[in-house]
């Protein structure tokens, strides 16, 4: 016996909605690229300086300083140059590229999967995704093989291989398969598909 409509309560679809946002935002956060060799490099840039400073004043205030630093050359240097300010250039650039490798997220070699359960994680290899659009590529009716698939953050990419002499309209055929194959497996983010055809002869 089927329940009544009114019966169901009414916070159902929202309670679902909100545990698929939760576990998306887990998957995603799960596998993300964690930076781990910028952030390295820094940290050990950081040692290294700190530990040179910390020699070079504890030696001068012994009165025996080591001139790790080139005192000389500051006491000379004209901060207007263009040597010094290439110098300043060059360091402002370092400490940037390592605040935008800190902030921008990598590439993972996951891409995580849409899911319902927050403690319940998913994800596929960037090959494994890959081939799966590139078998859903072959096949597509008219595809003889698919010569090449690119894998970007917002879209999928599919060079096909046909022996059609005239495969006008093949490439949405294409796309919907791997548009298909794709919101089956529910990668995130969701990805557009763009197909370019190339014929060969079979």
């Amino acid at each position: 016996m089927t329940a009544p409509a009114s019966n169901r309560p009414a916070t159902e679809p929202r309670t679902r909605a909100g545990g698929t946002r939760r576990a998306d935002r887990a998957a995603k956060h799960a596998f993300r690229s964690r930076r781990v060799l910028p952030a390295l490099a820094g940290a050990l840039l950081m040692v290294v300086a700190g530990v040179l400073t910390a020699i070079e004043v504890i030696s001068t205030t012994l009165d025996h300083p080591a001139r790790v630093f080139p005192y000389g050359w500051v006491r000379k240097a004209d901060w207007n140059d263009w040597y010094a300010l290439a110098i300043f250039a060059v360091l402002a650039l370092i400490g940037a590229c390592f605040v935008l490798a800190a902030v921008l997220p990598g590439t993972s070699r996951v891409v995580p999967l849409h899911g319902r359960d927050p403690s319940l994680l998913t994800g596929v290899s960037r090959r494994g995704l890959k081939r799966l659009a590139a078998a859903a590529a072959e096949g597509a009716p008219g595809v003889s093989g698919v010569r090449r698939v690119r894998l970007r953050r917002r879209r999928v990419r599919v060079v096909a291989q046909t022996p059609v002499q005239a495969p006008a309209g093949l490439d949405e055929g294409v796309a919907e398969a791997v548009r298909e194959r794709l919101d089956r497996l529910g990668p995130l983010p969701a990805r557009s598909v763009a197909v370019r055809m190339k014929h060969r002869e079979g």
